[in-house]
């Protein structure tokens, strides 16, 4: 392999992308071969591939076609070495299903993912013999994504997202060749005048573009990493995939409204006070998002402004460096790998440059040892660019075999007027990208009396070990060595295996998983995302009582694992959930939040566990969100080949009823009352995951929603539940009589409306600010909280109860995120003891969205024999809850 032009071992990679129309996937082999002066040349061959326009069929489709692709080739998941995946611009959901599953399946098998331009993977597609190539595509509201790169693929500029006439401004009339998807073609065939003459000049290469796998392997071919002596090996990133959002969501904030005068809210007023403070925080976090909109992890160079200032105020309150100014606003800062056949002559002679000005006593290396060092497969760097221009470097080495992997930082180096600016802990957090998953000590020598630089060093956890006399020549001058243990390997010793799902990479795919044997037990996952939590979570099913169908008794079912991230803050100052900020969120938080139940999993069972079975909610709830739980689900089911389950969300809520010692008796006749942000039903159950029946819901808003919305017009905040809820705890019930909607003779028996009870509140608080009822005269907030929470648990307890009563049942079932509501809980327990009836209610971490109880029914399903969901199925985010489980 260290052979110059000798050709490489070949690497399979699955291709994947969603960002335009068409459904693209691929197995492709990467060859590289390395040629004169360190440069390399890049070939690939297709083993399968499944290419389908589906405009609306990306989650349906993708997963499906992998596997018929990996059959195809007579391969299996484990078969392959890493995944690239396009990373938009594209149309949101649609690109998010992609980046879901190429995120998922990678980290089910413990490859690699790599995320691209997918415009510059498509000018690799279509641009061969052109040494640029403009790309356009649809972005929908009547814009075009715009950007230009080489036929290998290597973005030049952009992307970008503008109305045509602004494309057309700026690349009309201009001799360039130029890639049009479907859509931007059909369009331009509809201009006129002088847009039309824009276009005359342009060598259209296609009318049809899109990204194939061979263009996609291109694309990211720089990022796979092949190490001597290993056949090959790839850096493995561990940063989650982040999508090229060249737009922001469309989430208007309400207008804040001043705290009402006719309101005493001393009681409230740490609350109040971490309102306004976490509203101030998302109002500058606001301002610093305008410039981050195209970042993207592993997509060409990073927009590093917002990080730049925030490592600038860290070094300076550390004492490393003195602060200076910023740089302008025009300036553009970029941290970006740095490979040979990356770097151009004016970098290498910049990196000369610099390192003479900065070690001119220390003999500086040339241009040539620049050559050499960027060459060398083992080394990895990266280098920071103000406006394009090379302006600083790093580099790192990787010494010993990756499985026992030492690495040596080799050089960290800015020109000085870019010193005191924090850019080096830019250049520092790039270059430690591959230890974050790889792992391995890091060793290095500093100059004595370096002082800046030892700080830095040590706020990155390294430590002066020793002393080299004389190390420096011609100067003489000391070096300090330092050393920074391996802070990944024994967190895994400690948790059990390889971070997150990478720990099943090394058990062979069709070993069972389950510690005991399949007939006795399984473990099943679920993955909750229908709005703005994130759940990952594992149950046990016990499978031993050999007398199940005569006796009728459930299966045993006990909780592993709960792992839930949460958007909530994201949305506080919305004063409610946005659906496109909850799906964003959800692509973001998936991964961390799966590697933490799966440590969590191995912690309990054994290093290599995985799950017998995945589960997932495919609805109802927010489109874009069940997307990405929906889309990871399918993948991580299909790369470990388990069974894959899609359940009923509301029937999860119920099915944690299962977990508790009750949940061991056959549930017959219950009725349950699910109350959370979005839902507010009465439904009538006969069974953990059998159909159940919906006797009543909200005609307007749910319970939560109105929690919320009252929170917002008092300024307490959101989510408005916990906070009237503690506040409640100190007031009156009986201080304002507020109306029960739905609650005359005439109205539905078990429908609710909240809407009126929200408006009541306003109008009481209206009534007594311009009644002058302020100042000592002012109400209680808390007195406003306890009536208001009063009307609510009232209404919801009185109609569950005439549920109970008209149909002769024995059990209320308590579920959702309202449930976790003291009083709600307390006016349930009372009412049911006085009617004979049962209360169950979960505890306080399975009311609220989560895995554990997408598992749970899943596991209950299984038990009785229900097939597993074809890969083909689609989400729907308004599923009845007479269907525990689509099939297909």
């Amino acid at each position: 392999m260290s052979a110059r032009g000798s050709t490489l071992t070949p690497m399979l990679v699955l291709t994947i992308d969603t960002a335009t129309s068409y459904v693209v996937s691929g197995l492709v082999e990467v060859n590289r071969r390395a040629g004169s002066w360190g440069t390399f040349e890049y070939s690939t061959t297709t083993l399968s591939q499944r290419v389908q326009r589906n405009p609306r069929g990306h989650m349906e489709l993708l997963v499906p076609h992998i596997q018929e692709s990996l059959a195809e080739a007579g391969l299996r998941p484990k078969d392959i070495e890493a995944v690239v995946v396009g990373a938009g611009p594209g149309p949101f959901t649609g690109l998010r299903v992609g980046m879901a599953t190429g995120a998922a399946f990678a980290d089910a098998i413990g490859v690699p993912v790599f995320g691209v331009d997918s415009l510059s993977a498509t000018a690799a597609s279509v641009a061969a013999g052109h040494q640029e190539c403009l790309v356009l595509s649809d972005a929908r509201r009547r814009e075009w994504y715009s950007a230009t790169a080489t036929e290998a693929g290597r973005l030049i500029a952009g992307p970008a997202v503008g109305k045509p006439v602004d494309v057309l401004a700026e690349h009309g009339s201009k001799p360039i060749a130029v890639a049009l998807t479907a859509e931007v073609a059909r369009a331009i065939e509809k201009l006129e005048g002088e847009e039309k003459a824009a276009t005359e000049d342009w060598r259209i290469i296609t009318e049809d573009a899109y990204p194939t796998p061979e263009g996609l392997a291109l694309a990211g071919a720089d990022q796979l990493w092949w190490l001597e002596g290993e056949g090959h090996f790839v850096e493995r990133l561990g940063r989650p995939l982040v999508a090229q959002y060249l737009r922001r969501p469309d989430a208007a904030e309400p207008k804040r409204k001043e705290r009402t005068a006719a309101v005493n809210f001393a009681a409230a007023a740490e609350d109040v006070a971490a309102f306004d403070r976490l509203e101030a925080e998302q109002r500058t976090a606001e301002a610093a998002l305008e410039g981050a909109m195209t970042e993207a992890a592993g997509v060409g160079a990073e927009s590093a402004n917002a990080e730049a200032a925030k490592a600038e105020a860290a070094d300076a309150e550390a004492g490393n460096v003195e602060p200076a100014d910023a740089e302008p606003a025009n300036a553009e800062l970029t941290v970006e790998l740095l490979t040979l056949d990356r770097a151009s002559l004016a970098d290498l002679e910049e990196m000369a440059r610099i390192e003479q000005e900065l070690f001119s006593e220390e003999s500086p290396w040339s241009l040539e040892a620049f050559r050499a060092e960027l060459a060398n497969p083992r080394n990895y760097y990266v280098a920071l660019r103000v406006a394009g221009q090379l302006q600083g470097y790093a580099g790192i080495a990787l010494n010993g075999p990756p499985a026992d992997p030492e690495w040596e930082i080799h050089t960290v180096a800015l020109s000085p007027e870019q010193q005191g600016k924090g850019h080096s802990r830019l250049l520092m957090d790039k270059l430690f990208e591959p230890l974050q998953v790889i792992g391995g000590p890091v060793y290095l020598e500093v100059r004595d009396g370096n002082a800046p630089a030892v700080g830095l060093y040590e706020s990155y956890g390294f430590a002066v070990t020793g002393r080299r006399k004389g190390y420096y020549q011609p100067s003489g001058a000391d070096a300090l060595t330092m050393f920074r243990p391996d802070e990944k390997r024994p967190s895994q010793a400690d948790e059990g295996g390889q971070d997150g799902a990478e720990g099943i990479a090394e058990q062979d795919a069709a070993t069972p998983g389950s510690a005991t044997d399949a007939a006795e037990s399984m473990l099943v996952m679920g993955i909750e995302s229908s709005c703005d939590e994130t759940g990952v979570g594992v149950v046990r099913m016990s499978k031993t009582d050999g007398d199940q169908e005569e006796t009728g008794s459930a299966p045993v079912v006990e909780e592993l694992v709960n792992q839930v991230a949460s958007s909530m803050e994201q949305h506080a100052r919305f004063g409610g959930v946005v659906p496109e900020i909850a799906s964003r969120a959800h692509l973001e938080a998936m991964q961390p939040t799966m590697r933490a139940a799966m440590r969590s999993l191995q912690k309990q069972t054994r290093i290599g566990q995985r799950p017998d079975a995945v589960a997932v909610t495919i609805g109802p709830g927010l489109a874009g969100a069940l997307m990405v739980g929906a889309a990871a689900a399918k993948a991580y089911a299909a790369a470990w080949e388990v069974p894959f389950y899609a359940v009923n969300h509301l029937g999860g809520h119920v099915a944690v009823e299962a977990l508790t010692e009750e949940g061991r008796e056959p549930l017959k006749n219950a009725i349950a009352l699910l109350v959370s942000g979005g839902h507010t039903q009465i439904l009538q159950v006969d069974g953990v995951g059998k159909p159940m029946t919906e006797l009543g819901s909200t005609l307007d808003d749910a319970a939560g929603e109105a929690y919320d919305k009252v929170s917002r017009l008092l300024g307490l905040g959101y989510p408005g539940g916990p906070v009237i809820d503690r506040l409640a705890r100190q007031g009156n019930r009986k201080a304002i009589a507020f109306p029960r909607g739905m609650m005359r003779p005439q109205d539905s028996r078990y429908d609710f409306s909240f809407s009126g009870l929200k408006t009541a509140v306003a109008r009481f608080v209206e009534r007594a600010e311009a009644a002058g009822q302020v100042g000592e005269n002012a109400i209680p907030v808390e007195d406003v909280c306890a009536s208001f929470q009063e009307a609510v648990a009232d209404v919801l307890t009185a109609k569950a109860l005439r549920a109970c009563e008209d149909t002769g049942a024995k059990v209320l079932l308590l579920g959702g995120g309202v449930s976790a509501n003291s009083r709600l809980r307390g006016l349930a327990a009372d009412r049911c003891r006085d009617a004979g009836v049962e209360l169950r209610i979960p505890p306080l971490p399975l009311c609220t969205d989560n895995g554990v109880m997408i598992a749970a029914l899943a596991a209950q399903l299984i038990s009785e024999g229900a097939q597993p969901t074809a890969m083909s199925v689609g989400t729907d985010p308004a599923l009845e809850v007479e269907v525990p489980i689509l099939t297909d």
